[in-house]
């Protein structure tokens, strides 16, 4: 019986091993047998089947409307620690629409993902947050955001990181952390197609740029060719730069309708007859019409500035330009920077204290190495304290234990060193209202930026066991109760100072009269570059510059003037005026014919320069160790400035801005000049970025395009302009100034006061009390 059980299961394992040989693997799903289909003796087998009817396609989708965020061509997160918030404005319907924020990133290698991290925040909402975790390219996220995150208007956008080092603990090893947000990779995507489409003169402020944040502006005037026309197109060009929340604007102005892709926003001035043969599509147009066209898909808004005739156009013009007007008489409280940084800068006119809570600093603890903070602020143009005075931050701050003396609380002042004070507690320390002063030097008018870094150094640091750089426990605190202390300081202009006219657009920014304009009426080069300076100096003026043209030199008269044209479009008289040597026209078409670059320096220059003679080097040591030890420079020590010789432009520059007073010492004349005028305007475009237009300074800047270099010239003969009444206590301070910047005048007016102190004390001795 057992014989035969093992004999069948024997029988039974050889069959399956039969079947499993015979049939082949198959690694598809399992899926339920289906029973063949039989055969239809209605059908003969070789007849073809019928054709299965194909259905239409689906309509396309249209692209959804994309919105870039950036307010610059890159936003860098350095440090350990750093945020960026900015202010960008939506329409209603872009602020309905289901919406999606797309962002594209990329780190240093030594950042360690576990303990870094980088957040979006909109409105006050953090919407995302991340391991810092990209270092081999960019990376690229969508988020969707929030039902009623965003609103019509004004919103936040803000990105903040928190990085950490792989390796090291240094403060040095700090400055090898970075993220960089893809600026062709961030925007908003909006999925109701109306997000696209503008509506009235409010929404201009929801025109978006290109992925480096610029806006391009296209204005069409059909009538430009056979009218005068030219003052009301400047008008429009400085109230659309009002009008737009963008950092940077380029505007240009023709006849003719732009090329696709050519502008962010086109504008249709002139009557409703001239713009129908333009080929847009417009509205019906019975009077004043200041709006937005309706939307063609794909395609950049149209905004119309339109009437049955001129006087109609015209009232339209200024229903557009009135709401972003300021009358020079009224102050400003703020600088406007919500383009690009958050909040806006409080203007200072008069000594005052601000607290940091009103600079957008918040209170915070630090765990890190290197802490930073910064914010800014405004001056006048007609701030005159670089050379006396001190500002203070009274800190509210506080330090561990664990911070080793040695560290340092650095201030710096629009990127210079201004203030270090060493922490030499070594049991840690509660800082209230602790007074850290700094020089005044670095100050300019306009905006100013401050900047607050706290080294830290630990003994764990120093060790940099593993765990260390990840450490979270707060070594120091800054509290928002602290502030930036500005005194009273002296209010008179100077002329030239070219950092005025950058930072308020001084002196035409307080201009009532028409300022005198001279350029090439009969291109659009000439008028497209005006356009796109006037924008930018209406900016920074926070209002609408009143312009004249003039014909010639003649025209000019005594009063303000702005000059520009190409080198040879330009008298030579008006060049020399502002210092620009009459041979600039010449240099450049050298520059351009590709000549021999100018010979290098020789051996026996260089010998010469290092060794020179015992004098020579005596007294350079010396003045180097007054600069070096009381910040003397060598320009304090003279009298009068020194003579100043034209100034001859490089063949690689290709624009440069001048600026002196007129012949009669009434009026500032400021000359714009390039090689040619399509050189103008190219360079002028580039020029008036943001981070370009904040280096102009001094009495000549010279930009070369190639390199986005700047160099300015410095001021050497200056002149005094009045502009605030007279008082005695603001003379005292002018005086103070002065005396603080000319040394040797300084010294010999107390000389000559020691001297009659002397002789009127021994006059009255002789002729007072007992004589013997």
């Amino acid at each position: 019986m057992r014989l035969a059980l093992v004999a069948v299961l024997m029988l039974a394992w050889a069959c399956g091993a039969y079947a499993q040989e015979n049939t082949p693997f198959d690694m598809s799903p399992e899926r339920p047998a289906q029973s063949e289909p039989a055969d239809d003796p209605a059908v003969p087998p070789d007849e073809e089947a019928a054709p299965v009817p194909v259905e239409p396609a689906p309509p396309a989708t249209p692209a959804r409307f994309r919105r870039f965020l950036l307010p610059d061509s890159k936003l860098t997160l350095a440090g350990e620690q750093a945020r960026r918030t900015w202010a960008i404005y939506l329409s209603p319907r872009q602020a309905a629409s289901p919406a999606t924020l797309t962002f594209g990133y990329q780190n240093a290698v030594v950042v360690a993902p576990e303990s870094s991290e980088l957040s979006v925040i909109v409105n006050g909402t953090a919407i995302h947050q991340e391991q810092v975790a990209a270092p081999d390219g960019v990376v690229s996220r969508e988020v969707k955001i929030p039902p009623g995150v965003l609103r019509a208007g004004r919103n936040e956008i803000g990105f903040s990181a928190r990085h950490r080092h792989r390796t090291d603990c240094t403060i040095e090893s700090t400055y090898e952390l970075w993220t960089e947000i893809a600026a062709s990779g961030t925007y908003l995507s909006f999925e109701d197609p109306a997000a696209a489409e503008l509506a009235t003169a409010e929404e201009l402020s929801a025109v978006g740029g290109d992925a480096a944040g610029k806006v391009r502006v296209a204005i069409v005037a059909p009538a430009l060719a056979r009218l005068d026309i030219a003052s009301e197109l400047m008008r429009l060009s400085q109230a659309l730069a009002r009008h737009i929340n963008t950092p940077d604007i380029e505007i240009s102005v023709s006849s003719r309708p732009p090329a696709e892709s050519a502008a962010e926003l086109v504008v249709l001035l002139g009557t409703a007859e001239d713009l129908s043969s333009l080929g847009y599509a417009l509205p019906a147009i019975d009077g004043p019409f200041s709006a937005f066209a309706p939307a063609r898909q794909g395609q950049a808004p149209v905004y119309l500035v339109s009437g049955r005739d001129r006087a109609q156009w015209s009232a339209a013009l200024d229903s557009l330009v009135t709401p972003v007007d300021r009358s020079v008489d009224l102050q400003r409280d703020v600088f406007l920077t919500e383009a690009w940084r958050t909040p806006n800068a409080p203007m200072i006119f008069v000594g005052e204290q601000v607290p940091f809570a009103d600079m957008g600093l918040r209170s915070e603890q630090f765990s890190g190495r290197r802490y930073t903070a910064e914010f800014e602020f405004g001056v006048p143009a007609d701030f005159y304290a670089d050379a006396y005075g001190e500002a203070r931050i009274l800190l509210d701050a506080a330090y561990s234990d664990r911070v080793e003396p040695g560290s340092l609380i650095n201030v710096y002042v629009n990127g210079s060193v201004a203030a270090s004070m060493p922490i030499t507690a070594t049991q840690g320390a509660v800082l209230n209202r602790f007074p850290i002063n700094f020089t005044m030097q670095h100050i300019r008018p306009g905006l100013n930026r401050i900047v607050l870094e706290a080294d830290l150094r630990t003994a764990a640091d120093e060790v940099c066991s593993p765990g260390t750089a990840a450490d979270d426990t707060p070594r120091f605190a800054l509290f928002d109760t602290s502030r930036f202390v500005m005194p009273t300081f002296a209010r008179i202009a100077q002329r030239p100072n070219l950092s005025a006219l950058s930072g308020t657009s001084f002196p035409y920014g307080r201009a009532v009269d028409p300022i005198a304009v001279v350029v090439d009426r009969s291109t659009d080069d000439g008028l497209s570059s005006l356009a796109t300076l006037l924008a930018r100096m209406a900016r920074s003026a926070g209002r609408i510059l009143p312009i004249e043209f003039v014909a010639s030199q003649d025209g000019l008269g005594m009063r303000d003037a702005i000059i520009m044209g190409g080198a040879a479009d330009i008298p030579q008289e008006i060049l020399q005026q502002v210092g620009v040597s009459v041979e600039s026209d010449a240099d450049w078409e050298a520059g351009a014919s590709g000549s021999p670059a100018p010979a290098g320096p020789t051996l026996d220059e260089w010998r010469q320069q290092v060794t020179g003679s015992w004098f020579g080097r005596t007294w350079r040591d010396f003045r180097e160790w007054l600069q070096r030890t009381f910040n003397i420079t060598s320009d304090m020590l003279r009298f009068v400035p020194e003579e100043e010789a034209a100034y001859v432009p490089p063949p690689t520059s290709g624009l440069v801005i001048a600026q002196s007073s007129n012949p009669a010492r009434s009026g500032t004349w400021t000359v714009v000049v390039a090689p040619d005028t399509a050189a103008l305007r190219e360079n002028l475009a580039a020029f008036t970025d943001l981070g370009n237009w904040g280096r102009l300074a001094g009495h000549i800047t010279s930009f070369n395009p190639a390199t986005r270099e700047v160099d300015a010239v410095p001021v050497g003969q200056f002149e005094f302009v009045e502009t605030v009444p007279p008082s005695i206590w603001n003379y005292r301070l002018i005086a103070a100034n002065w005396l603080s910047a000319n040394i040797l005048s300084y010294s010999l007016a107390l000389i000559l006061a020691c001297v009659v102190l002397g002789a009127t004390t021994t006059f009255l001795l002789s002729r007072l009390g007992r004589r013997r």
